[in-house]
């Protein structure tokens, strides 16, 4: 029976940034309202029967650590599930989107500090400017907006913004909650074309991943961080990761590409590469604690 990650079972650490990655970071942090306000698409509760059971991934994986035991995209949710395991971990994201009317800055921290966690998501350009920081304690997030959002990925944040939000509510609008790094929707359903490079360090894993249901979690992640008021239709997903030889995660690699409807259509080509570290001395920041990237 396949069913979605529990943090009981599983304690998974931020991203996409989504991955965003979302990582939890999504590249798609593009444009938002440059007109009038317009209502967010409710998209209700997220459909975990598109994942593989997780659970049993890691059991098979606890007592046979073959490669040979798994097909690539196997290995790859293995190597996240691993970091997870971890306590003390942090992971770095940058990126551009390049669209046809602008060119934005991506930027992403995501750090766990034993049971706490948070995640910090930004883009620039000359045209448009968003992001969220969200601090996750038991089974409650606090979510903050910035403003005056810097091309260096700097920002003010101020405590009056702060909506308080449940794992669910959070999960349900987001995309997914900060205990889990990958976004996107990595399984037997998703991917269409695979493979599995062994290296001096460790494997390379190349994922191509079907553009619409890959990202089904990803895109309630653009629509609220970009005030979008219709989810962007993907054309390309294209993940490459990189493990270690014990199959933790070293880093996220993203190339993909989309329409978002913005004054038009905009047809939009983002990369992305975020850097996980475990046995991580950061912790978490306070509210008016920039990071340096």
């Amino acid at each position: 029976m396949k069913k979605k990650i529990k943090a009981s079972t599983i304690v998974i650490t931020s991203i996409v940034s989504t991955v965003a990655v979302a990582s939890g970071l999504a590249v798609g942090i593009l444009l938002g309202k440059l007109l009038s306000p317009k209502i967010a698409p409710d998209f209700g509760a997220i459909d975990t029967g598109l994942e593989d059971d997780y659970d049993a991934l890691m059991t098979r994986f606890a007592s046979d650590k073959s490669v040979n035991s798994y097909r690539p995209y196997e290995v790859a949710n293995i190597s996240w599930l691993n970091f997870a395991n971890e306590t003390h971990t942090h992971s770095v994201t940058l990126g551009t989107v390049e669209a046809s009317v602008v060119k934005q800055k991506v930027f992403g921290h995501d750090v766990r500090d034993g049971d706490s966690f948070f995640s910090e998501s930004l883009s620039y350009s000359s045209m448009k400017k968003c992001g969220s920081r969200f601090y996750q304690e038991g089974d409650s997030v606090k979510a903050y907006t910035p403003t005056d959002i810097k091309d260096n990925g700097t920002a003010t944040w101020k405590e009056s913004t702060l909506v308080n939000e449940t794992l669910k509510s959070h999960e349900e609008k987001w995309g997914k909650t900060l205990d889990r790094p990958i976004i996107y929707v990595i399984s037997e359903k998703t991917v269409t074309n695979e493979s599995i490079q062994q290296t001096s360090n460790g494997y390379v894993v190349e994922l191509d991943l079907d553009p619409k249901t890959s990202v089904s979690r990803y895109i309630r992640q653009m629509v609220n961080i970009s005030n979008l008021d219709k989810a962007p239709a993907f054309s390309y997903v294209h993940l490459t990761f990189t493990l270690s030889n014990d199959f933790v995660i070293q880093e996220l690699g993203v190339k993909e590409e989309y329409v978002v409807y913005v004054v038009g259509k905009n047809e939009s080509k983002g990369t992305l590469t975020q850097k996980f570290y475990t046995n991580s001395s950061e912790t978490i920041p306070d509210l008016n604690t920039n990071y340096a990237y």
